[in-house]
């Protein structure tokens, strides 16, 4: 069985209200996913990081929810085409804003990227991100033009599942 990745706050001093605060699942390499998280929790996001589809399954059935979901371009033996495809179809998650970030440099990425983007936005990618030198303010500006106007927790049906996370 696979753990289920645990959510990560920001310092209180970048901590936002509950009305305000959005949840981003990475799945990446565990170095790449540092990197992520790190940026993110500085301007206020609570983070998760997966570096295996297992993982990220485990934390999207397991008791919380992702309002966007960052998965690199390349993942080492699994398929991010078979991860967005599932994602797309499930019930609960398939609304999840979804982007694909490419950090690969190189001809290596450049041969990805042209091969990847069109088939990633025709299966339901909201976003491909291409970035071979990291841009955190790059990184962001596109997570703040893709979040939802009102995060998941809010859009709960239950009052339970609100009090329970905050």
């Amino acid at each position: 069985m696979t753990t289920e990745p645990k959510l990560e706050h920001p310092a209180p001093e970048n901590a936002k209200p509950p009305e305000k605060t959005f949840r981003i699942l990475f799945l990446d390499s565990a170095e790449n996913i540092e990197l992520l998280k790190e940026t993110c929790k500085e301007v206020g996001y609570v983070v998760v990081g997966a570096t295996t589809i297992k993982e990220a399954w485990a934390f999207l059935h397991g008791k919380d929810h992702a309002d966007v979901i960052v998965c690199a371009a390349y993942l080492e033996d699994e398929s991010v085409f078979e991860f967005l495809k599932g994602v797309r179809e499930d019930e609960a998650h398939g609304d999840a804003m979804f982007v694909i970030l490419s950090l690969e440099p190189g001809s290596f990425g450049a041969r990805l990227d042209r091969s990847t983007k069109s088939a990633a936005l025709a299966l339901g990618a909201d976003s491909y991100l291409i970035m071979p030198l990291f841009d955190p303010g790059e990184l962001i500006a596109e997570l703040r033009k893709l979040q939802p106007a009102v995060p998941m927790l809010r859009q709960s049906p239950t009052t339970e599942e609100k009090r329970r996370t905050w």
